[in-house]
């Protein structure tokens, strides 16, 4: 039988008790990650609940606690249900993603605690797609990055002239100026 020297074997011991410490370690993250709800700057699979209005909706995690959350739409303002064309952005969100399976990309979280995100499903982006559909407006003030306001403007201004959707009637008023009236 072969016997290892002690400094051999003391080696192995603590090879041994790394390993069980880099395993217990990975562990507990993954088992933290599995229990968070969302987070700025993660993406996430999830199932939308409800449809709230045309850049809300109520989804919720494929984790353990199935975390629910509000998740407002990233970069568009919708016109508010009690709106003109309010109704029919809603119901463009519920046709769109209604009920699936969607990824989320959290960029912030709003002063009224909801999740603000990117929404895709199936690669396209549903953001983009409700101002190049006509059913909301670019949300200025919250584009930090150039590019991204120069490219979802020149989509507004395409809905614009094809007279898509909210840009149909006579005179669309934006909803922040509709919720500072009310």
């Amino acid at each position: 039988m072969l016997t290892l020297p002690l400094a051999a074997k003391i080696i192995l011991v603590l090879a041994a008790i790394v390993l069980v410490f880099y395993v217990v370690n990975k562990i507990t993250v993954f088992l933290r990650d599995l229990f968070k709800p969302f987070k700025k700057g993660k993406k996430y699979w999830c199932r939308v609940k409800a449809v709230s209005d045309g850049d809300t909706l109520t989804c919720y995690r494929f984790n353990v606690r199935r975390s629910e959350t509000k998740l407002r739409f990233a970069y568009v303002d919708a016109p508010e249900s009690s709106q003109a064309y309010g109704k029919e952005s809603q119901k463009m969100v519920s046709k769109l993603i209604g009920g699936k399976l969607i990824r989320v990309h959290i960029t912030d979280i709003d002063r009224y605690g909801r999740c603000v995100g990117v929404i895709y499903r199936f690669g396209t982006n549903i953001n983009e797609e409700m101002v190049k559909r006509g059913a909301a407006w670019v949300y200025e003030d919250y584009i930090k990055d150039a590019n991204r306001l120069k490219y979802m403007m020149g989509l507004q201004e395409k809905a614009k002239k094809q007279k898509k959707g909210l840009w149909h009637g006579t005179k669309p008023m934006r909803p922040s100026t509709y919720r500072k009236q009310k």
